[in-house]
């Protein structure tokens, strides 16, 4: 372990967001108090409800060894899994559910969902979304806005690693990632204003709280920001992975960026509104084609492949990989990029099953069935 590992060792943690199902294939439309409370039972603060009641989350310890956070994950997708089938329920990792209808979904019953629900209205019911958050504690808490703002270029590429949101209501979007554009009709969600430091961000933190507009930060749902609750920089714009081996590719690829880009303060240091506009639109390039049609790069202004990126990102990487020691999980990005996301899968599996004579509505069933399938972990 070399000695700033040890001083300063980028901890982390991951949270994660399932829908719930009945296995039996009608509709759930709220949480079953008995399976709540057997998950808090065996897992206390770490499982907890979301927004609407058909969606629950997890969350790691905090972690510095990928090797532990994978095995923490494994244990809460295990756990959860299993008892929701002694429920006869099952769990779906993905940014959306295939075929879910979000009218008649019902909020959970707590002051804060309340007050949200108050403030977004149908738009907060229509929030049938899942996501992966990634925290990681920078070295120095007080420049996370900084990095905020010189993150966002390698947005794109995380969220096109992730994509699982394809279909939206019992309908092929035609995009990878659905999740994103629906989120997006939400207010401050999408990328963050471009801060020059942590006084500008909080000015606006306060006259956004003493105009009465917003609570505290937590109601900043960004792609990326600082949380209120830990000293870390939350990256917010993944999809839910189906697999979990994914979703800590994508954690550890986010952590060394976090490292990276702390050790080199003038990266992407004069990011200005143009530059942000061309973020916003590899934005949507990931959202509609995931990896398949490349990105602008930020530097030559010219389109250039997922793997072309990915391959100059690990390479500017590697000293920030070996020395956080998270080299197997990293590796793992080159089989997203082979093999596809889960929304490659989803899609893969609906077209076989129509192919093969079967209707849209049992295609989507069967898309369904192996996101339950593959979302747990034995």
């Amino acid at each position: 372990m070399s000695a700033e590992r040890y001083a300063h060792p980028y901890t982390f943690g991951v949270e994660e967001e399932y829908f719930l199902i009945r296995r039996n294939g009608r509709r759930l439309r709220h949480m079953p108090r008995h399976f709540f409370s057997a998950c808090r039972d065996a897992l206390g603060g770490r499982f907890g409800s979301e927004m609407l009641q058909t969606q629950v989350e997890v969350q790691t310890a905090v972690h510095d060894d990928p090797h532990a956070a994978e095995q923490d994950l494994r244990t809460l997708r295990r756990t959860v899994g299993d008892i929701a089938r002694r429920h006869g329920l099952g769990i779906l990792a993905a940014g959306t559910h295939p075929s879910a209808q979000w009218r008649g979904q019902r909020s959970t019953d707590k002051p804060h969902y309340d007050q949200v629900m108050g403030e977004l209205q149908m738009l907060g019911q229509r929030n049938l979304l899942c996501g992966l958050h990634v925290h990681v504690q920078p070295m120095d808490p007080g420049r996370r806005v900084e990095l905020m703002a010189r993150m966002q270029p390698f947005l794109p590429l995380l969220l096109a690693l992730s994509t699982s949101s394809p279909f939206w209501m019992g309908h092929a979007t035609g995009l990878m990632g659905y999740r994103q554009t629906a989120y997006q009709e939400i207010p401050r969600t999408g990328l963050p204003p471009l801060f020059r430091n942590q006084a500008e961000y909080e000015h606006y933190v306060q006259r956004m709280t003493d105009g009465r507009a917003i609570q505290d930060a937590r109601f900043l749902w960004w792609a990326l920001r600082p949380s209120l609750a830990f000293p870390t920089l939350e990256l917010r714009i993944t999809d839910a992975c189906t697999d979990l081996c994914d979703a800590l590719a994508i954690a550890q690829v986010y952590r060394c960026l976090v490292r990276h880009l702390e050790r080199r303060p003038t990266l992407h240091a004069g990011l200005h509104a143009g530059d942000q506009a061309i973020v916003a639109e590899n934005l949507w390039r990931a959202q509609r084609y995931g990896f398949d049609a490349g990105l602008i790069d930020l530097s030559s202004h010219r389109l250039v492949s997922a793997r072309e990126m990915l391959e100059n990102t690990l390479e500017a990487l590697d000293d920030d990989i070996r020395t956080l020691g998270c080299a197997p999980q990293v590796e793992r990005v080159w089989h997203i990029l082979e093999n596809g996301t889960s929304a490659h899968a989803q899609l893969e599996r609906y077209r076989e099953r129509r192919q093969a004579g079967d209707s849209h509505a049992d295609a989507l069933s069967h898309v369904v069935q192996w996101l339950a399938d593959a979302s747990v972990v034995a």
